[in-house]
């Protein structure tokens, strides 16, 4: 196969992955671009300008972004930027799909969420919901200053805790923190997916959760964490992206000088939209009736109003992601 054809095909498997179902990862490459795309418009050109330039020391940077990008955004500065770093985002969940060489190097599967029984800081709730079986009891996560160490990174949070550390150290060898840089876009994303922060436990069927909605099927044939995960596939970027920025703005343009990152304040979000939107009422009382009569739990039907409040949670989850990414990058990037 020539160079040329290729990068076409490289390209066109691209533009394709925008538009067509996914196995369940975190939210979708639509959901991450998104998060992106809010965080371009509040980035001052200088931060930009840093975050593109740190982009470019990336191991992978040829293979997985140049000639992975699209030929009608490659000469649109604007497009070109919004790109790669909607590329940078989601590029964790493209780790896995790498030769399994780049996978045991590049992939970290545990990061990407949390155990629901596990509490720190602002988010003292667990995020687990259980049907007919008692409370776990809570794990007391470790102090943020205390994760130095890729070997002490479990989830979602402590992942933040190491990566944003190590890009906020100008010191550290560039292709690290660039990998850092892609780890930090992706997990600000995943934390605010309810589903990434706790699981449904029930006494029989779910004895052992169901995954954060993996197991809880639906009567499409999807199951829920992938219907959140999706929830503005069929929207897409580019009618998405103005909704989600005047649902952040309402009547003033937020502050973003001096104001404070703590992402176990932001599982704490997701995990109060977990116990009372994401696993409905309906969900559960059909689970408690199937481990009553030993059966597998019916496929859930969403209704109208479920989804579309759905969609106004992950508009709103995406754009405080997005602007969450802009605030920490302005304040804490050297």
């Amino acid at each position: 196969m020539n160079r040329k054809f290729f990068t076409l095909a490289l390209s066109l498997a691209l533009v394709l992955s925008l538009l067509l179902p996914r196995a369940t990862l975190a939210w979708d490459s639509v959901g991450h671009r998104l998060t992106a795309a809010v965080a371009l418009s509040y980035l001052s050109d200088a931060t930009q300008a840093e975050v593109l330039a740190l982009l470019e020391g990336h191991p992978r940077y040829r293979e997985d972004f140049l000639d992975a990008m699209p030929d009608l955004v490659a000469n649109d500065p604007d497009r070109r930027a919004q790109w790669l770093l909607g590329q940078a985002a989601y590029w964790p969940d493209i780790a896995r799909g790498l030769p399994e060489r780049a996978q045991e190097r590049y992939n970290r599967p545990t990061w990407h969420y949390t155990d629901g029984a596990w509490v720190r800081g602002a988010a003292p709730l667990q995020g687990n919901s259980y049907v007919g079986v008692a409370r776990f009891a809570d794990i007391a996560g470790e102090d943020q200053d205390s994760v130095r160490g890729e070997d002490q990174v479990h989830n979602v949070v402590t992942a933040l805790d190491y990566n944003t550390r190590l890009l906020a150290n100008a010191d550290a060898d560039p292709a690290q923190r660039a990998v850092a840089l892609c780890w930090v876009l992706h997990l600000m994303g995943d934390i605010h997916q309810p589903l990434h922060t706790g699981s449904l436990f029930s006494a029989d069927y779910f004895s052992t959760g169901d995954r954060g909605g993996n197991g809880i099927r639906l009567d499409d044939g999807g199951n829920l964490h992938s219907r959140w995960d999706g929830a503005l596939r069929e929207e897409g970027i580019d009618d998405s992206l103005p909704a989600i920025l005047q649902q952040i703005e309402g009547f003033s343009r937020p502050r973003i000088a001096g104001v404070a990152s703590d992402w176990t304040s932001w599982m704490s979000e997701s995990r109060q939209l977990l116990q009372s939107i994401v696993y409905s009422d309906a969900m559960k009382t059909e689970i408690a009736a199937a481990d009553a009569a030993g059966r597998e739990p019916s496929p859930a039907s969403l209704s109208a109003d479920y989804l579309q409040q759905m969609k106004h949670y992950a508009r709103q989850r995406l754009g405080l992601a997005g602007l969450r990414i802009a605030i920490w990058f302005e304040n804490e990037l050297p």
